[in-house]
């Protein structure tokens, strides 16, 4: 959390902890009060009796597991050395990339990470197949009219899927790839809207001959 915590320098700010090694004072030494009117701003007190006698808390309870900046009970008459700033929105915002991270690792396919690692290319692989897959069939839809399932060109396809096309390469051919299906369905034969009625009939003609088949 302290990651998050800025401190004022003259016009600028700087990391807490940068700011407290260069003037060689332990967080321990600190005590945090609330600025009125100013979320997330804090008066910073660094207590320098030989002592410590103000008892001042420090900046958080815990540096590792707090969520909150922590304050103290400061004497009156005591003047702040400088001001402290939390940054909650980013360190919200961290908090649940790092989150959603961790869900990832935990639920990530193991073979297929294994592969991203052993092709060295730093990307999924299997994903970016389909990614092609998935344009190259759009564009053939457009301008043919006709739904290849099993693909002609299978062969790039798995070159893909081994890793050997570099991850630039092949997001440059996928953008020009986009272009060419958006391109190619403004100018495309195909109507506007399926034809319910033939989906409908073709899907009644399906059934009856499953049904047909099943109860023999």
């Amino acid at each position: 959390m302290l990651d998050f915590c800025y401190v004022t320098v003259g016009a600028g700010a700087q990391l807490v902890a940068a700011w407290l090694s260069r003037r060689g004072y332990a967080a321990s030494q600190c005590g945090l009060a609330n600025v009125n009117h100013l979320n997330d701003l804090y008066a910073l007190f660094v207590d320098e009796t030989p002592d410590q006698r103000h008892g001042y808390r420090g900046l958080v309870r815990d540096p590792e597991t707090s969520q909150d900046v922590q304050l103290s009970a400061v004497p009156k008459g005591e003047m702040p050395v400088a001001y402290l700033s939390f940054n909650r929105n980013g360190y919200s915002t961290y908090c649940r990339v790092y989150r959603d991270y961790q869900e990832w690792e935990q639920k990530r396919n193991p073979e297929r990470y294994q592969n991203t690692v052993q092709h060295g290319k730093n990307y999924d692989a299997k994903n970016m197949l389909h990614v092609f897959r998935l344009l190259r069939m759009a564009e053939e839809i457009a301008t043919t009219g006709q739904l290849h399932v099993r693909r002609p060109d299978r062969a790039f396809l798995l070159q893909i899927r081994r890793g050997e096309f570099a991850y630039d390469e092949l997001v440059a051919e996928a953008e020009a790839l986009v272009d060419r299906v958006e391109a190619a369905f403004a100018t495309s034969a195909l109507p506007d809207a399926p034809n319910q009625a033939a989906a409908e009939h073709l899907l009644r003609q399906v059934r009856r001959t499953w049904y047909a088949q099943a109860s023999r």
